[in-house]
């Protein structure tokens, strides 16, 4: 993420710091959870998933983030939940060294490069324990907002903040080179509205193999 991104987020959560009702994604994604694991998310944003996941699981979980400043206020918002735990890092260059059972991407891959996606599927999949998962939602290609903005390159637009729209098969490509086997893919409409927008998304599951 370039100096001016973090910028913009930095700002952007200063006005929208608490967290709200978890996303449609994480209803999705609970279900597949089992308790006494380890997660970590990759972008966190204001933390409404991760403390959404904390709450209703015993998983030790790490939520990871570039805006320094809402890391720090939400690991005092989170107050004592002691298995949550909010890292400011680049999810792109990360050298946190456990094993964990699951990963979580939500909005975040498509706020990064390709390059940035497959330093960040390399890191899951060598971080991953054998049969862990490794959850993506992301912006695809039909989304509305798509064309807006200045042309940076392939699928990449800037207006207020960067965007890359994403192909769903170099995806799962980017995800297969990384070593991970696609056990889910889907997209579609429907999956996360917000007011009067329903973007066309892609969610993926890839498996980390024994």
């Amino acid at each position: 993420m370039s100096t001016e991104e973090k910028s913009y987020w930095s700002e952007y959560y200063k006005n929208h710091s608490k967290p709200g009702s978890q996303s449609l994604f994480a209803d999705f994604v609970k279900p597949f959870l089992q308790d006494k694991t380890s997660m970590i998310e990759l972008g966190c944003g204001n933390g409404r998933d991760a403390l959404f996941f904390a709450e209703n699981t015993t998983i030790k979980y790490w939520a990871v983030d570039q805006c320094q400043n809402e890391v720090d206020f939400l690991n005092e918002y989170k107050g004592k939940m002691p298995n949550l735990t909010f890292l400011a890092d680049d999810f792109t260059k990360l050298k946190i060294d456990e094993k964990l059972n699951y990963a979580y991407s939500r909005f975040t891959l498509h706020s990064v490069n390709k390059e940035g996606e497959r330093r960040a599927m390399k890191w899951v999949s060598d971080h991953l324990k054998p049969n862990g998962l490794f959850f993506i939602e992301v912006r695809s290609t039909k989304d509305e907002l798509y064309g807006q903005g200045t042309n940076i390159g392939e699928h990449e637009f800037i207006t207020d903040h960067y965007r890359r729209f994403v192909v769903k098969e170099d995806m799962i490509e980017n995800g297969i080179e990384a070593g991970l086997k696609l056990i889910y893919s889907l997209q579609s409409k429907g999956l996360a509205p917000y007011k009067e927008n329903d973007p066309e998304v892609i969610r993926l599951i890839f498996l980390k193999s024994i």
